[in-house]
């Protein structure tokens, strides 16, 4: 009787073993947002210079921080926890750690953003005063339009925000980097362990609206305030 049993639960292992590897394919997951996804962007009266001096002065910048090297001379612009108090601005021809990406690391890394193809095939000289907004750890994730189980996703990524001159003064659009969801947890295999093992399951999504629509916000409430 032993055999069997034994058998029994052999089977049942492998089974269940089986079922884990395949459990992240089941997981329902929804985006919330537009249906149709659209470019989200402005046009403002200011010049390119001005709307790129605001949105520095609006944002942390990861220069400020490297030069307090953990000082209490830097204060952030926003209340600790928030969102935008974990994101810099990084510029073009920065010499810090985690330089604004060139064209073709935007491109190999963008994941499954199909707005990035497009930014990159804009001039280089419109894109001069453009900056990166970014949070440094890759750790931190917030709430968005993503969904798992009936629960908001935990969701990050970076912002490339594009400033190019225009007719009527400077459009602003916004693309997300990176777009990435992080919904629970999978099992799999590493190199440095022989039996299978638990992983964060982060994927690639499409980029949100309601991300991009609320740095466009921050930036256009510093480029033309309330008066």
């Amino acid at each position: 009787m032993k055999r069997p049993a034994l058998l029994v639960a052999c089977f049942l292992a492998v089974a269940a073993f089986f079922v884990a590897l395949e459990a992240p394919r089941l997981k329902r997951i929804e985006q919330r947002g537009p249906a149709t996804l659209s470019p989200v962007a402005i046009t403002v009266s200011e010049s390119p210079a001005t709307v790129a001096a605001a949105t520095r002065k609006v944002f942390n910048n990861w220069a400020d921080l490297a030069a307090s090297r953990g000082s209490a001379r830097f204060e952030n612009k926003f209340p600790l926890g928030t969102k935008w108090s974990r994101l810099f601005l990084f510029e073009r021809g920065d010499s810090l750690r985690r330089l604004f990406p060139p064209d073709e690391e935007i491109l190999r890394d963008r994941g499954v953003d199909h707005f990035i193809p497009r930014y990159v095939t804009i001039a280089p000289d419109l894109r001069r005063h453009d900056l990166f907004l970014y949070e440094p750890t890759g750790d931190y994730y917030w709430n968005s339009e993503y969904w798992y189980d009936g629960a908001p996703a935990r969701f990050r990524c970076s912002f490339i925000i594009h400033v190019e001159p225009a007719s009527a003064g400077t459009r602003v659009e916004i693309f997300e980097y990176q777009p990435t969801i992080w919904v629970g947890e999978r099992f799999g295999f590493s190199a440095h362990a022989v039996l299978p093992v638990s992983f964060h399951d982060i994927r690639p999504a499409e980029p949100t609206t309601a991300d991009r629509v609320d740095v466009l916000q921050v930036i256009e409430a510093a480029v033309q305030p309330p008066s």
